[in-house]
Formats: structure tokens, sequence, C-alpha cells
């Protein structure tokens, strides 16, 4: 399984590309360099998932929604709508399409972060609003509390 962690800070190029860095590509394994992009509009970022992880992850939980359902159906579509698979070029360039780039906001510069079995990139000034959001300096403290809380209370 891929493992991603750390922060990088990249430039589009002028075909609307971006290096995904050595350590990350290293890191995708059985991908074979094949990724598929979503957009998650609660985040406001874009996902990068190996082809592998989207498979075993996403789509085997849209295999357990049911076709009669409306809000399944629904969903499904959604997630379709918003993912696109790409693949690396021979720099370790991934190119992301114009209308991807405009639903994050993402204009020149990018954050590139490891999400652990994904890879998310954001617009830099949207990255900083999110943390803040979800507590500022402290974001991370915060949302263990709050996530040990709900554990905690599911038992």
């Amino acid at each position: 399984m891929p493992f991603f962690i750390g922060e990088f800070t990249y430039t589009l190029d002028d075909k609307k590309r971006i290096n995904i860095p050595a350590k990350f590509r290293k890191a995708s394994g059985e991908s074979g360099g094949n990724y598929i992009i979503s957009y998650y509009e609660e985040d406001n970022c874009l996902s990068v998932y190996p082809y592998d992880v989207f498979m075993s992850k996403i789509v085997s939980l849209l295999d357990k929604l049911s076709e009669t359902d409306k809000d399944h159906r629904a969903y499904k579509s959604m997630v379709g709508e918003n993912s696109i698979d790409v693949s690396l070029d021979k720099q370790g360039r991934i190119g992301i399409p114009a209308n991807f780039l405009e639903k994050a906001g993402i204009t020149k510069e990018v954050k590139i972060i490891g999400a652990f079995d994904k890879i998310e990139i954001w617009d830099p000034k949207i990255r900083a609003e999110y943390k803040i959001k979800y507590g500022g300096i402290e974001a991370k403290a915060k949302l263990e509390q709050k996530i040990s809380q709900k554990l905690e209370s599911e038992k």
C-alpha cells in the first residue's frame, strides 16, 4: 500500500502539468504511474490516488451501492463526474484538466501534501484557510481530540 507523507511547493507549467515529487512516485508502488484525480467539494482540493488505491478503496465502496437507490446513483454519478484518470509523463509530471484546476481554485502555485494513501493538491491560500478553519496552528491537536472523542463514543 502506498504511503505518502510530506509537503512540497510546486508551480504549474504552461501546459497545466505539475511534478509529482520523486519520493511520491517511488511510493506509488504498483500503480505504474497511473493515477485517478478526484475533486471533493468539502475540502476544495484535488485528491490524487494511485490507480490501485482508488480501485480498492473508492470503487469497492461504490460497488456496494445499489443501482435501485436514487441517492446511491446520484452519489456514484457525482464521484464519476469529479474524477479523471491521468498518467505520469517521462519527466514525472501529470497534466491536470483546466476544469479540475478551476474547481479547486488552483492558478499557478500548488501545495502537494502527502495524506498517507493519497496525494492532495491545493492552492496555497485555500490550504492556509482550510487549516485555520480547523483550528489554525493547533488544528491537528484539536482534530485528534475530536476524533478520539468520536471513537470513544462509538464503543
